[in-house]
């Protein structure tokens, strides 16, 4: 076992290979995009080349440290409700830039497999966007041969239970129903990342039962290469299944052994947002 300091200075090949032997798979809550990019430009113009860079990098250094399986929520039936402007603002900038052409040189260069899902078709059509759902079909076609890494988008996956029911009422004799809904075989998720208040969402059929949870105050894209690092310990060395604890416990102990415990979760409103305390 590596000591935390031993760890943060080792090689990044090291890293990865530990890593990579011992987990795979992670979801990446992207959060706090529009906060961080306004922390660096003013011009919404940008938006697109800006944040599709920052999503590259971040994902980038998850594969560099080993995890070969990135999952990450994007949009969800909320970006409806907020008007056909924003609506527009999110798909031809965000969502559009997944498939721009420096992502495609990207996908192509790490071997990366890209697929999408959720009910993405079916809500691009019916808002007017056939081109981008064509786009995003192509990349899934373009990148199937791909497997070094993979890397699932999820698009409108918070559609309840009807795409998941089809879904099943249509599999092949060959094919399980998690494998028809994401696109890709999928493992059990073993690290989840985000910021803000911790939450789930988007993650129809996963196993997440084993994941362990870290959430930044910061946005997302403020990970760096030394805080992922610490992440990485902390679920490889640092968490420990609390069973032992009931070996301590007897009648005389009384509920005074509780008097310390922490409320997780618990913060405050700040003018950068929400901040645990």
């Amino acid at each position: 076992m590596y000591t935390l300091a031993e760890w943060l200075a080792l090689a990044d090949a090291r890293l990865k290979q530990v890593v990579s032997s011992r987990i795979s798979t992670a979801v990446i809550y992207l959060n706090g995009t529009r906060r961080w990019f306004l922390s660096r430009s003013d011009d919404w113009s940008a938006y697109a080349t800006i944040t599709s860079q920052a999503q590259r990098a971040l994902n980038q250094t998850f594969f560099d440290y080993g995890l070969q399986t990135l999952i990450q929520p994007v949009l969800g039936y909320d970006l409806v409700s907020r008007g056909p402007e924003y609506m527009a603002f999110a798909l031809e900038q965000g969502l559009a830039a997944l498939a721009n052409s420096d992502s495609q040189a990207w996908y192509q260069q790490h071997q990366i497999r890209v697929t999408f899902y959720g009910n993405w078709p079916a809500v691009l059509d019916e808002h007017g966007f056939t081109d981008l759902k064509t786009s995003l079909q192509q990349l899934e076609a373009e990148t199937a041969q791909y497997s070094q890494y993979n890397l699932l988008f999820g698009l409108f996956a918070d559609e309840g239970l009807d795409r998941v029911v089809e879904l099943a009422k249509q599999l092949q004799p060959d094919e399980t129903l998690l494998t028809a809904y994401y696109g890709q075989p999928v493992g059990p998720v073993d690290l989840i990342v985000g910021s803000g208040q911790p939450g789930i969402w988007d993650l129809p059929l996963l196993d997440i039962n084993q994941a362990n949870m870290y959430f930044l105050q910061a946005p997302t894209f403020c990970l760096t290469a030394p805080a992922l690092r610490r992440i990485l310990y902390d679920h490889l060395y640092q968490r420990k299944n609390d069973d032992e604890l009931y070996d301590h416990l007897a009648p005389n102990t009384g509920p005074n052994i509780w008097q310390d415990f922490e409320i997780l979760g618990i913060g405050r409103q700040t003018n950068h947002g929400w901040e645990a305390v």
